[in-house]
């Protein structure tokens, strides 16, 4: 395995590293930033970026970074369940009982956001994932369930993350009432080509990697043309290219090797 032969301790470009030891870029500094901003105002947020971005990761790190005895956070990230399924998912992630019907769900819901702010003194945070797939009914929902005190305040957090459609839907007219009362709309860039090449070095050192230049420079400025500087295309072809390389007894990972795996992975779709 590549891991063995290039001496790593952990699998690099991998999904499970800790918050803590994430590739801090600049759009994922400025994104922590605003949603520092919108927890604290209780506001609605729009989340986008493209397929693979790091969206999910920098909210995740985001998330972990909060304090526990000031938040409540609640996760979802299947916004096909529909709205009853959404109010069931989010009840029991809050330890609540389930009404049997909707609109007991919301005046359930609405009271524990009641009893989490006014008695615990405790934040809750909505946060749901996947959110391009919200229909318009969902969308109206979640506006109706956040509006408690005549705008004035929300009744939780809600931070809706998705692709970039999400934000051309939301700018229909349909849903103008939704997009107005959004106080924090982010878009997270891809990495460019200098953040591309640290990204690739800050994998490596989290695997403890301790040998020379392990990516040629060349190997770095193809993988971004390819990539794009999406991180999860960069994980990919980095990952493909360990393997290659270890196959091959390469101690250095040039143009060469990524030709090979770019041409492997188009062939294979």
């Amino acid at each position: 395995m590549f891991q063995e032969f290039y001496g790593f301790t952990a699998t690099p470009f991998s999904r499970g590293l800790a918050s803590s030891k994430l590739f801090a870029a600049t759009g994922q500094e400025e994104l922590k930033a605003r949603l520092v901003y919108l927890v604290r105002e209780r506001g609605i947020g729009v989340i986008t970026g493209e397929v693979g971005s790091g969206k999910s990761t920098a909210v995740r790190a985001f998330v972990d970074g909060l304090d526990p005895t000031r938040y409540t956070v609640v996760y979802t990230a299947n916004p096909l369940i529909g709205i009853s399924g959404f109010y069931r998912e989010v009840l029991s992630a809050l330890g609540e009982s389930i009404p049997r019907y909707k609109q007991q769900m919301v005046i359930a819901l609405r009271a524990c956001f009641d009893t989490l702010t006014n008695e615990r003194k405790k934040t809750p945070v909505v946060i749901v994932d996947e959110a391009h797939l919200l229909d318009q009914r969902m969308l109206e929902e979640l506006r109706l369930l956040m509006n408690v005190r005549m705008d004035s305040q929300f009744a939780a957090a809600l931070i809706l993350v998705g692709h970039t459609e999400l934000r051309r839907t939301l700018r229909l007219s349909i849903h103008e009432a939704f997009w107005q009362r959004t106080s924090v709309r982010f878009h997270l860039q891809a990495l460019d080509l200098t953040e591309t090449g640290a990204y690739i070095r800050h994998q490596l050192e989290m695997a403890a990697y301790r040998g020379g230049a392990l990516f040629s420079d060349g190997f770095v400025a193809k993988a971004y043309d390819y990539t794009k500087g999406i991180p999860r295309q960069i994980n990919l072809v980095c990952t493909h290219a360990l393997m290659a390389g270890c196959g091959e007894q390469k101690q250095v990972l040039d143009e060469l090797v990524l030709r090979q795996v770019i041409k492997d992975l188009e062939t294979s779709t």
